[in-house]
């Protein structure tokens, strides 16, 4: 849909209470009340591609349909019961989007169904006994996962009952009756807090190499791919002139690409052939979506809605930051979104500048900003011709995780449990924030500023936070990640820092065919007596505040003075050959410093000194005798 017409959408849609005065069918879009099939009015930006369509004529359980004339009371009750739903949301009152409307349709079916079979034929006739069969019918109804429904999914079939009741006025047939007196619908459902399903995070092996990777073909890769595409483009240009049919433009295309002999480099993939090509720009896009997810941590409607010139300066110099401005759309009631701004690092501001060289022929061609423009329901290189032929839109969330498993499979990343790991667009964001929760969880009202959430709440609640239900998700995630600490210290026969050998002097020797278990059942004991480990690239802390060289109290380390040198000194301190290569590169970094002929005597006493540190650690993670080094002071 254009943008002139989604500006006209927004111009002739009233205001809720005024429009359903007036006219029942206001939220239509080119249809009438009693026609069979509805198209929602777009609500969003999001919902223009593909507006939102109801089919009335479903199917019945006795072979009819729904829009047969002994439906026709039925059916009208059910069209004021979604028009009233799109009208007014249960807890805020509030217009609904075209897309939640939807989801309530689909429940609204398999009650009239139910209905049907049950030999009900008016929403007034139900009582409570008719409620309770209904729940436990779609209960025992098979579901995408388990063996039945979710019950958090049959939550969302009770909401249609409190419409019923609750709007009993204004539907010709209502509830009679209240149908959850004093009780909530998840109370109701029996939905606990183990139930709600929570986005998963991408696991940190497949992150790590997935992130680098995106960034590597974002920042060293991008070049040649853009040439060859421009290659590829001229060469059909040229050959269109000359009159030359599809196949023929193909072959000139395929020519010319070889004689370029484009690679993308650190991939060792050549850009020879139409089809390399468009695997190659496809490969792209995808790195940078990953990178802008995983960085940045956008959803992905507001990464897929980002436009040429989003990338800007703000405040003054010599403190202003680079920041991606776009707009959230997630309950969010204006049309376009609400205006935000994202703190972008270098790499996601690559990305954009890669997307705007790739989107600008797209751009161009239909007169729009938007960075993700591609040509709809199709692929191959035809799309990068010149003139493009076919529609363009921006590719739905959809295709986008379509394209980021083809890009882990391109990689080739590493499994998750012995199975590849199958990537979400929705994992960039939770991967991103959890990342950071983990690391400083006292930021947590500036992560919530970053994403955009209007309360920390949200952002404790949906993610990492301090409080709330996933709190205990971030409490989990850092004792995992402590028990598997502890399994490692207790397993390795090096160990250096001040805590580290107080641990090999102390710790149990661990024998025979049940080794590992012993050791992981060890490791869980000392977690859940409270020795929580802090895990760093540096190393472990072993904290307890009576000890803690960074004067961090009851709650843990001190984030704002927990750096290495503080750590090497510190009686909570431990290293183990895995954090071997960041003290060598320390080492490697200072005696590089020392050898600068004009560096002050301060910085050469203070480089003097982190190297001592530096070397201390590699010989007490080589179990070699230490007998000099700030950490042992």
């Amino acid at each position: 849909m254009p943008t002139s017409l989604s500006h006209e959408l927004q111009r002739s849609t009233p205001s809720d209470e005024q429009a359903a005065s007036t006219d029942r069918g206001w939220f239509l879009l080119d249809c009438a009340w009693n026609d069979a099939v509805w198209t929602l009015r777009p609500t969003s930006v999001l919902e223009e591609p593909r507006p939102v369509r109801l089919v009335w004529g479903f199917s019945m359980p006795n072979g009819r349909v729904f829009t047969d004339d002994r439906y026709a009371p039925l059916l009208e009750s059910s069209r004021q019961l979604i028009g009233v739903i799109r009208r007014r949301g249960l807890s805020t009152g509030l217009a609904q989007r075209a897309r939640t409307v939807n989801g309530y349709f689909v429940h609204l079916r398999e009650l009239v169904r139910w209905m049907d079979r049950a030999g009900v034929s008016r929403f007034g006739s139900l009582d409570a006994t008719a409620v309770r069969q209904f729940q436990r019918a779609i209960a025992e109804r098979a579901g995408v996962v388990g063996d039945t429904l979710a019950n958090t999914t049959v939550e969302k079939y009770l909401y249609l009952f409190t419409y019923l009741y609750r709007f009993r006025n204004e539907i010709d047939d209502g509830l009679t009756f209240d149908p959850f007196p004093g009780r909530s619908h998840r109370d109701v459902a029996g939905v606990r807090d183990a139930d709600i399903r929570r986005w998963p995070y991408t696991p940190d092996a497949v992150a790590v190499a997935l992130v680098k990777q995106a960034i590597d073909l974002v920042s060293v890769g991008a070049g040649n791919i853009v040439q060859a595409r421009q290659v590829y483009a001229d060469a059909m240009a040229s050959a269109e002139q000359r009159g030359c049919g599809r196949n023929a433009s193909t072959n000139a295309a395929t020519r010319a690409l070889q004689q370029a002999a484009l690679k993308i480099p650190g991939h060792d993939r050549s850009l020879t052939t139409v089809s390399d090509l468009a695997r190659g720009i496809d490969m792209l896009y995808a790195a940078c979506f990953v990178v802008i997810a995983y960085l940045v941590g956008a959803r992905a409607s507001e990464i897929r809605h980002l436009q040429a010139g989003c990338v800007q300066r703000h405040g003054a110099e010599p403190d202003s930051v680079t920041v991606i401005v776009g707009a959230i759309f997630k309950k969010q009631p204006e049309y376009h979104g609400r205006p935000h701004r994202w703190v972008a690092p270098p790499p996601a501001v690559q990305a954009i500048k890669v997307l705007e060289a790739l989107s600008e022929g797209h751009r161009r061609q239909t007169g729009r900003d938007d960075l993700w423009l591609r040509r709809c329901r199709a692929s191959g290189a035809t799309e990068w011709r010149p003139i493009c032929e076919g529609e363009i839109e921006i590719p739905s969330t959809l295709r986008m995780r379509w394209l980021l498993n083809r890009f882990a499979a391109w990689l080739d990343l590493p499994d998750h449990d012995g199975k590849p790991w199958r990537l979400t667009t929705h994992q960039g964001r939770k991967t991103f924030v959890r990342f950071a929760a983990l690391r400083d969880r006292s930021a947590l009202f500036a992560i919530a500023q970053h994403l955009g959430h209007r309360e920390r709440a949200v952002t404790d609640t949906s993610y990492c936070g301090s409080d709330y239900r996933l709190n205990q998700e971030i409490d989990a995630g850092i004792l995992e990640q402590s028990v598997a600490a502890w399994e490692h210290m207790l397993a390795e026969p090096a160990l250096g820092g001040r805590a580290g050998r107080e641990i090999a002097a102390r710790r149990p020797r661990f024998r025979g065919a049940r080794l590992k278990e012993d050791i992981k059942s060890y490791a869980r004991m000392l977690t859940d007596a409270g020795l929580t480990l802090g895990v760093c690239d540096w190393g472990f802390c072993v904290y307890r505040e009576e000890h803690s060289a960074c004067l961090g109290n009851a709650v843990g380390p001190n984030p704002a003075r927990r750096e290495p040198s503080t750590c090497a000194r510190c009686r909570n301190f431990a290293v183990t050959p895995r954090h071997r290569s960041y003290w060598l590169d320390q080492v490697d970094r200072h005696e590089a410093l020392l050898h600068e002929p004009a560096l002050p005597r301060q910085t050469l006493q203070i480089a003097r000194s982190r190297l001592g540190e530096a070397r201390a650690m590699m010989r007490a993670i080589d179990n070699a005798p230490c007998k000099e080094g700030n950490h042992d002071r």
